[in-house]
């Protein structure tokens, strides 16, 4: 299966041994990862979050080729509106943030 995943990570079968690592010098790349990491809870976790993409379709490769942190917040999740939504609400309005005082 083809993956690109934004974060490390081990995946590991059912008796706990580790059957593939993304480290950090593969993350952000595609690769091939073998079908039983789909067992682990993790590879669930991940792809709900949006943190790894499996399976890639020849469109979606192109444009993660392009930009593979593209709708992906700092810790690589996918991007929500509901993040976006709260990060725009705590955002300050002035540039630097300070209230805006005037001098009478």
């Amino acid at each position: 299966m083809l993956i690109l995943s934004r974060v490390c990570a081990d995946f590991h079968d059912r008796r706990g041994a580790v059957i593939h690592r993304v480290t950090p010098a593969s993350r952000l790349t595609f690769h091939e990862a073998p079908d039983a990491i789909r067992d682990d809870p993790l590879f669930r976790l991940l792809v709900n979050e949006g943190s790894l993409e499996a399976s890639v379709t020849p469109v979606r490769k192109t444009e993660l080729e392009a930009d593979p942190l593209r709708e992906a917040d700092a810790a690589g999740r996918r991007e929500t509106t509901g993040r976006k939504r709260a990060a725009a609400k705590t955002a300050p309005e002035a540039g630097n943030g300070a209230p805006d005082c005037k001098k009478n």
